[in-house]
């Protein structure tokens, strides 16, 4: 805390997913009221953790500035705070459903590589479409550039899926696993807290 009037969020060199956690706590009853009377800000250093941190906030009803320091150092304001009324979708395909893919592939080898390349792509001619689709383990292979899986037509497919309304995420312990969190082409960056909170509130899980 800096002064009287400024609540300092420290989530410096914390693991996914407890910035979101800490913050989550931090912010328990802070309402349009407290903003004005108090600066809130959260500190970090993780670029994960600042993506994490801000996906959090919007879904929060927050509005905040993120500014910049050195070493991916950020800090992120608070401002106000909205109540968020629930709109309907405009894409009426999508259904609250999620689909969880675990691996660059469904069963084994090459066979395996063409059905997840095919499932993945036949979802663009679906009738519906599931809300979320979360990678998690091999399955961020899938979504990033690596030398291991040739990947162009998912991405291009999870680009288009994109486009009509399906939210991508992979995993970010995954992502930091196989060095790959720079290289993420699709999508954004999740994490478990968030992956679980996703999955309980999902009408159904399919997994692949």
């Amino acid at each position: 805390m800096n002064n009287n009037n400024t609540i300092q969020i420290d989530v410096r060199d914390l693991a996914c997913p407890e910035p979101v956690v800490k913050t989550k706590k931090a912010l328990s009853g802070v309402n349009e009221h407290l903003l004005k009377l108090h600066t809130y800000e959260i500190i970090g250093n993780s670029p994960s953790s600042k993506e994490n941190l801000m996906r959090f906030l919007s879904s929060e009803g927050y509005e905040f500035e993120v500014g910049f320091g050195r070493d991916e150092q950020f800090m992120i304001i608070l401002k106000n705070k909205i109540d968020k009324k629930k709109t309907q979708s405009s894409i009426e395909k999508i259904v609250p459903k999620m689909m969880l893919i675990k691996n660059d592939r469904v069963g084994e080898g090459e066979l395996g590589g063409m059905l997840i390349n095919g499932f993945i792509k036949a979802l663009l001619n679906a009738e519906v479409l599931p809300q979320k689709i979360l990678f998690i383990n091999r399955g961020v292979l899938l979504t990033t550039d690596n030398k291991e899986v040739d990947n162009t037509e998912i991405v291009e497919a999870l680009k288009e899926l994109e486009r009509q309304g399906v939210e991508i995420y992979s995993c970010g312990s995954c992502l930091s696993y196989f060095a790959l969190t720079e290289r993420l082409k699709v999508g954004m960056i999740g994490n478990s807290l968030e992956a679980i909170q996703n999955m309980i509130r999902s009408d159904s899980l399919i997994s692949l």
